[in-house]
Formats: structure tokens, C-alpha cells, sequence
């Protein structure tokens, strides 16, 4: 795959011009926390590349066994991004340093305790969970959380990139560093990935079960993330300098109630930063359904943040109700809502948000879009948080 040689659009075209002069004068006042306007984000996380993938043509099983590809798409689609006048990101202007990384998310940690991947031409890598018995459970060891399971691929794959970005530059900045991409979606989500939904009935029919089994697989994420927090070259991992913290976000966590919740959660996580030494961190990534728990976590940890926030699954005034203004809120619209339109819905849809985002900082993130979301939608959206946006 041939990268680019230049950007696709020319920063001194007036329409570059204005739209660059609009986004820093809102990124800067949000940053600032003067803000103008609700800033339209663009995510730079390495695995938002399905406009991109959309575009090219992408066949996704190529992209997860050839770390070449892997490179090559991360890249593009980061150029890519500064060539669309869809969000608030300067256009046609490199950044000091283009981050890659080994991105198998989100079937990692799966990948690691056994789970089935599935490979797909047009999606991305998925997995089957392993439906585990309690004697199963119980009786599992914890693998290798240096090569177990597909963290074998892992290493290989960041060795290749390693090899391929080493003095390597793109449109005339440096590629690197490189990340190893290896994480969790959080200890109940992979607990879900192992035991299966019946994890949820085990809280109330066998709760000394369930609460040995969910500290179990607690210690496995914490030994993974020990074992590769500072991976910086070779495929060895080195010692930490200081271990990472046991973060608040779970993607399994919606289906709790908030008594459940605080019940078997909550204590694990306070458990497992006692043991590191570390405070539990008081940002929450949470694109579910999970709000009724949003005053349990701000009890026990503080909240300063959310990130990813769903309209209209999350009800946003609620959230701004129930956490109050001093909590910085990043919210996003469905994909769905987008992807399918018309451009009339989608100005109606932003038009709903901004009144519900209440006072506090607030901002919309652009999201990945659904493979056939068509640009003219995209651009909707942009003029319509530019309309309603204002303060």
C-alpha cells in the first residue's frame, strides 16, 4: 500500500484559511475554558479508521494480519482527517509527530484468555466469548501476559512496526512512538467475555462466586497491564516506572444495577489501586448505557469527566442534572442518526443536544462513522453544531 506523498487540499485555499482560522480560535477558547462555541472533535484514537477504511476499500483481514497495512491505513486515515472540513481539526497541517499502533482492540484481552477471533473482510476483528462453567472458571490459569494467546501477534506485529518506523517520516514529520496497544475493555466486560451473561446471575445466586471470580480476573488485568505498560522497544518488557492506575470504565458495566454495582465493582476497584499504590483516576470513557451508575462512581471516586456519551441513549440533561457543572462532559450523536439521515434530522438532532448539555463544559466528538455515512451528512452535522453550537 503506496502512502501519500502530500496532502489532497492546499492550506492556502480561502476556504482552508477560514475554516483553520475558525477551529483554533474554538479549540483554543475550549481549551481555555472561555469557550465560543460547542468544538466539534475530531478522535485521533488509532483505530478510527472506518471513513477512511469506507473509502479505500479497506478488506479488514488485511489490516489485521499484515502490520505493513496496519501502518499504512493508520496513517492515511490521519492525513485523511485533516482534508475534511467535517469537524474542528486544522486542516492540511502535519502534527509535530504521527502516533501509530498495534490496534487488535478490541478483542486483546478475549484474544488472551482464549476467545475464538473472528476475521471479517468489511468489519472489524470481533470474537466469541467462551461461556465458561464455574469449575471451568475457577479452575482456569492465568495465561502469559507477555505471549499468551494472541499476544504472541501482538509482539510480532509491534516488532514489525518497530522495524518499518525506525527513522521513518511522513509528509515530512517523524512516525512514532509506537504503542502496544494492549488494554482491556475492563475487568467485568472480560469477565463477561469468560463466564458469559451468566456472571450476573452468579451475583445473586452464588455471590462468594462471583466475587472470587471477578477478583481473579481483576489480578489478570492488572498483570497485563504491568507486564506492557513500558514496552518501548525489541519485544522484552521492561520494568515500570510506576504503575498505571485500575481505571473506572467498563464496557460491561451498563447491565448493572447501581447496587450491584457498588457491591462487587466498586470494592475491586478500590481492592486493586490500594495494591498498586495508585489513585483511581477520575476521567470515565463510557459510550453504554450506563448512567444510572454515573452518582455511584462520582461518590466513591470523583468525577471529572466523560468521555463518549451517547444521544439520545444517555439522557445528557440528566447526567448534567445529576453530576452537576463541574463535570466536563464529551458527548457524541449515533452513528446511526448520521449514517442515515436525512440532513434535516441530523440539524434537528444537534439542535436537541445543545439544549440538553446545560452548563459546564461541554463538546461533541465527531465518532468513526458507520462505513456508508455519506460526506454530505457529515458536513451536516459540522454546520449544524456551527448554528446551534454558540453561547
Amino acid at each position: 500500500m503506496r502512502l501519500s506523498a502530500s496532502f489532497s487540499i492546499d492550506p492556502r485555499e480561502n476556504w482552508v484559511i477560514r475554516h483553520n482560522r475558525e477551529a483554533r480560535e474554538v479549540l483554543e477558547a475550549y481549551s481555555a475554558d472561555r469557550p465560543i462555541r460547542v468544538p466539534l472533535l475530531t478522535g485521533e484514537w488509532f483505530g478510527q479508521h472506518g471513513f477512511y477504511a469506507d473509502e479505500s476499500k479497506l478488506d479488514y483481514r488485511q489490516y489485521y494480519t499484515d502490520p505493513e497495512t496496519m501502518l499504512a491505513v493508520q496513517l492515511e486515515a490521519a492525513r485523511r482527517r485533516r482534508e475534511l472540513p467535517i469537524s474542528d481539526i486544522v486542516l492540511a497541517e502535519a502534527p509535530e509527530r504521527w502516533p501509530v499502533s498495534v490496534d487488535l482492540w478490541p478483542v486483546v484481552a478475549p484474544g488472551w484468555v482464549g476467545c475464538r477471533i473472528m476475521y471479517r473482510s468489511e468489519a472489524v476483528i470481533a470474537h466469541e466469548g467462551l461461556h465458561l462453567s464455574k469449575a471451568d472458571a475457577d479452575a482456569m490459569a492465568m495465561p502469559d501476559p507477555a505471549t499468551g494467546g494472541l499476544l504472541s501477534t501482538t509482539r510480532r506485529f509491534g516488532d514489525g512496526l518497530r522495524q518499518r518506523c525506525d527513522g521513518m517520516t511522513y509528509l515530512g514529520r517523524p512516525v512514532g512512538p509506537i504503542q502496544h496497544g494492549v488494554g482491556t475493555g475492563g475487568f467485568f466486560s472480560l469477565a463477561l467475555d469468560l463466564r458469559g451473561e451468566e456472571i450476573m446471575a452468579d451475583m445473586y445466586d452464588d455471590p462468594e462466586f462471583a466475587g472470587r471470580f471477578l477478583r481473579k480476573v481483576a489480578g489478570w488485568t492488572l498483570g497485563l497491564a504491568c507486564t506492557w505498560q513500558h514496552i518501548t522497544g525489541g519485544s522484552t518488557p521492561v520494568s515500570s516506572s510506576g504503575p498505571e492506575p485500575m481505571y473506572v470504565s467498563d464496557h460491561g458495566i451498563d447491565m448493572l444495577s447501581a447496587n450491584t454495582y457498588e457491591e462487587f465493582i466498586v470494592p475491586i476497584i478500590k481492592e486493586c489501586n490500594a495494591r498498586l499504590g495508585t489513585a483511581v483516576p477520575t476521567a470515565l470513557h463510557h459510550c453504554g448505557h450506563g448512567a444510572h451508575l454515573f452518582p455511584v462512581i462520582k461518590r466513591h471516586f470523583g468525577l471529572t469527566s466523560i468521555h463518549a456519551l451517547t444521544w439520545p441513549y444517555v439522557d445528557i440533561a440528566k447526567v448534567r442534572r445529576d453530576l452537576g457543572e463541574e463535570v466536563r462532559i464529551q458527548a457524541l450523536i449515533a452513528d446511526s442518526i448520521i449514517q442515515l439521515g436525512p440532513t434535516e434530522q441530523i440539524r434537528e438532532s444537534v439542535k436537541e443536544v445543545m439544549k440538553a448539555r446545560g452548563h459546564g463544559g461541554f463538546a461533541l466528538i465527531l465518532g468513526d462513522m458507520l462505513p456508508g455515512t455519506p460526506l454530505e451528512h457529515r458536513l451536516a452535522l459540522y454546520e449544524a453544531v456551527k448554528e446551534f453550537g454558540g453561547y
